[in-house]
């Protein structure tokens, strides 16, 4: 509207809600916008009365978005910000990098860039989500679901979370819209769209700490791998599923999701799936209370690890370094101070470079255990961890520290450590 110097356009998340529930329609201004952006026809977007329709021809021609209107970045960067503030709320930043980067909007994404490399069948996949799938739609989807997964190691949850959480609606909606839901093209969709949802969970809950926003996403990712029929997937949602009230100290329902996934691991999974679920249930029972059943969920990940089985190319946030931290953090909550450290250091000896965020939690940890045995190394410790969380904010690791806090209480680096989490905590709002 504004390229079309008709000034603001006035939207908000609410209004477009609105729309897209049926409430209430588009306002004749906004429709012959809307059929341009989306480049569809009226009745397609449901636009037209019923008496409208009724005279509607039988074959429209669907209207051309290049040939009407001219398209350049500054109207694409209009439309996409409204997209994301549609998706996140009004107060969600915005980037053009950020953007491309997670491919959002994939017929978007090829009008504003020619250097940008689209995998194979983003166009069809577009022309089918209204219709039938076919291996290139899914293919085109899945792989955008595996570069999210690999960009989330190395990007800021704050600038990766809204590419992900299109990316994940826009599978639910094609999940809903298509006609083959038992077909295997639907199935291999829905693993794609319930892994897409768990990163989306993972990011919201464990970096960002942000549980209620997590929860919908949590059972879209619950549903879709149940539509999938991926056992192993399934397995891994209902285990990342009993972390929340797993670390609210609430065993029922954190027992409940465990026993949910390892029922579904009995159907092909592999050791390293294994190993971690027994590791998810020795860290609830830690926080529980209950430091035995924990070191016997402990040995029996160690013993997981040699069962036979191939794992999923989506495992990539368990190994044996983070059995290691597993081990590090149950003997910790069981008050093994000695043992802890020992199995902590291992851990950090092994982590993988671009693990950094898994790295603070383990520094935050190392720290509490060295606390009573040499305060002085604990604090060097703690250094490291604030150092890495303030590059790299994570919820999770700033959980651990109250416990480090404790442990170093009666030492003279308290109030070090106090001035540092301030600083971080007021960085990780900023971000």
């Amino acid at each position: 509207m504004e390229q079309a110097h008709e000034g603001e356009c006035g939207l908000n998340a609410d209004t477009v809600r609105r729309w897209e529930t049926g409430d209430r329609k588009p306002d004749p201004r906004y429709q012959k916008h809307l059929v341009l952006v989306f480049g569809l026809p009226a009745s397609e977007l449901g636009l037209l009365s019923a008496t409208e329709m009724a005279l509607y021809p039988a074959d429209p021609a669907v209207p051309a978005p290049a040939a009407n209107m001219l398209v350049n970045e500054q109207f694409i960067d209009a439309v996409v910000k409204k997209v994301i503030m549609v998706l996140l709320g009004s107060n969600a930043e915005f980037s053009r990098p950020m953007f491309l980067k997670g491919l959002l909007g994939a017929s978007l994404a090829a009008l504003l860039s020619n250097d940008i490399s689209m995998p194979d069948g983003v166009e069809a996949l577009a022309r089918k989500q209204r219709t039938q799938l076919d291996s290139r739609a899914v293919d085109a989807f899945a792989a955008i679901t595996a570069s999210h997964r690999a960009l989330y190691w190395t990007s800021a949850a704050v600038e990766l979370l809204p590419s992900v959480t299109a990316h994940a609606r826009l599978g639910e909606s094609l999940i809903k819209s298509t006609s083959e839901a038992d077909s295997p093209h639907a199935r291999r969709l829905a693993s794609a769209v319930a892994e897409s949802a768990l990163l989306v969970s993972r990011l919201l809950f464990f970096d960002l700490g942000q549980e209620d926003a997590a929860e919908p996403f949590f059972q879209l990712a619950e549903d879709a791998s149940a539509s999938s029929l991926d056992h192993p997937l399934a397995a891994a949602v209902l285990a990342h599923r009993a972390f929340v009230p797993g670390f609210a100290g609430q065993e029922q329902p954190a027992r409940h999701y465990l026993s949910a996934a390892h029922a579904h691991a009995r159907y092909g999974a592999g050791p390293l799936l294994r190993s971690w679920l027994h590791c998810v249930d020795a860290e609830v029972s830690a926080r529980v209370g209950q430091s035995s059943t924990s070191l016997t969920r402990v040995r029996s990940a160690e013993d997981a690890l040699a069962s036979a089985g191939a794992d999923p190319g989506w495992l990539d946030f368990f190994d044996t370094s983070r059995l290691d931290g597993f081990a590090g953090n149950a003997l910790l909550l069981a008050g093994r101070t000695r043992e802890a450290a020992g199995r902590l250091q291992s851990a950090l000896d092994s982590l993988s470079e671009s693990a950094m965020k898994q790295r603070a939690v383990l520094l935050f940890d190392l720290a509490a255990a060295q606390a009573s045995i040499d305060p002085e190394r604990a604090v060097a410790t703690v250094r490291q961890a604030c150092d890495l969380v303030s590059k790299a904010p994570y919820s999770t690791a700033l959980q651990r520290v109250p416990e480090v806090r404790a442990a170093l209480s009666a030492t003279p680096y308290a109030d070090e450590l106090d001035e540092r989490v301030r600083a971080m905590t007021g960085l990780a709002t900023k971000a």
